[in-house]
């Protein structure tokens, strides 16, 4: 409904592509952040899509590690939403600083999990770093969108995370670690599947080939590779603050 919004509304789909639109019924912005497979638990040494034994909520609670796996299985590793956990525990935790380096204990090996059968894999350095190259790609994308549109985070009405993956995730620790912008908490809204959705509207909405040609008329592709300061932007929002 963006073409419908009177104030300005950020849109997020996290995922190897992350689409991000910025816009209101006036106005459209879009851009996608090539931002890896890592929230989809590629390129991640004990990462797995989100299928029956991915542990997808974890917590270090007095010096354990807690967990919940999909389906309740037995763990065979980390989804998207338990990578962004982990992280955002370790981070609390002291394990991992704010440039995301692992304390010299779990250095050479990673941090370990311990599956319920006494299987262990382990979360590693280049693990962390795979998150942290995604998540920079998102961050330096919203920040050009919103300079590129002329507003401030303040101007938000409203953040729609779209996706599966946005969907389960655990919004105050995508904050912890910096995924998602502090200056929006309290108004980032979970959609699910906007792209269904959006079809299931424009096969029953008369109104809807009207509407969709205004956002086709309104929306400007902003290509991120070709802004100056995206190079500049991106190892800054690496850091995890």
């Amino acid at each position: 409904n963006f073409d419908k919004a009177d104030k300005p509304c950020l849109f997020i789909d996290l995922g190897t592509n992350g689409e991000l639109a910025l816009g209101n019924k006036e106005r459209l912005l879009v851009s996608s952040a090539a931002a890896g497979p890592a929230f989809e638990g590629g390129n991640i040494s004990c990462g797995l899509p989100s299928v029956a034994g991915a542990i997808c909520n974890i917590e270090i609670a007095d010096g354990k590690t807690l967990y919940r796996t999909i389906g309740d299985k037995e763990a065979a590793g980390l989804c998207g939403t338990g990578i962004v956990e982990l992280v955002s525990e370790l981070l609390d935790a002291g394990i991992i600083d704010e440039t995301g380096l692992l304390d010299e204990n779990y250095f050479l090996e990673g941090f370990p999990i311990k599956g319920q059968a006494g299987n262990v894999f382990y979360f590693t350095q280049r693990d962390i770093r795979q998150l942290q190259m995604a998540k920079a790609a998102i961050r330096a994308g919203i920040d050009i969108l919103l300079r590129e549109y002329g507003i401030e985070y303040a101007d938000i009405d409203k953040v729609y995370l779209a996706g599966g993956f946005g969907f389960m995730l655990n919004l105050q620790k995508a904050v912890n670690i910096g995924l998602l912008p502090k200056e929006l908490s309290g108004r980032i809204y979970p959609v699910g599947n906007s792209a269904l959705s959006g079809a299931i509207s424009y096969l029953r909405d008369k109104d809807a080939p009207l509407r969709m040609e205004k956002i086709l008329k309104s929306a400007v592709e902003l290509a991120l590779a070709e802004q100056e300061d995206f190079n500049s932007l991106y190892p800054e929002y690496m850091y995890f603050r």
